[in-house]
């Protein structure tokens, strides 16, 4: 099983569970890549934002990008109770349009 990952807040030791590619679609580092210090400067300064790595117990929810659904059912269940409330429901959409549009640019490689 594989999951993605934050390249800017996760840890070395990592193991890639898909190759990762250049902008051009050249090979930067193969499925299995034990991510190292080095490896995930050269993703940072490459505007990487994500990768795929092999199921690890010591990675932190913070690591992880989400899944774009469960964050929105999550987003409206936790504002439910102020929905009658205009400036919470605004202030909701707001999180919800910011952090989508983040999100979505996080989508590949």
């Amino acid at each position: 099983m594989s999951m993605r990952v934050f390249v800017r807040v996760t840890r070395t030791g990592l193991k890639l569970a898909e190759p990762v590619t250049t902008p051009e679609g050249l090979p930067l580092f193969g499925r299995g890549t034990t991510l190292e210090g080095r490896h995930l400067q050269m993703l940072n300064d490459m505007g990487v934002d994500t990768v795929a790595v092999e199921d690890d117990p010591r990675l932190g929810p913070w690591e992880l990008v989400p899944d774009p659904e469960a964050w929105l059912a999550e987003l409206e269940r936790r504002f439910a109770p102020v929905i009658a409330d205009r400036r919470m429901v605004a202030l909701k959409d707001a999180v919800r349009d910011v952090y989508l549009d983040g999100l979505l640019r996080t989508e590949g490689p």
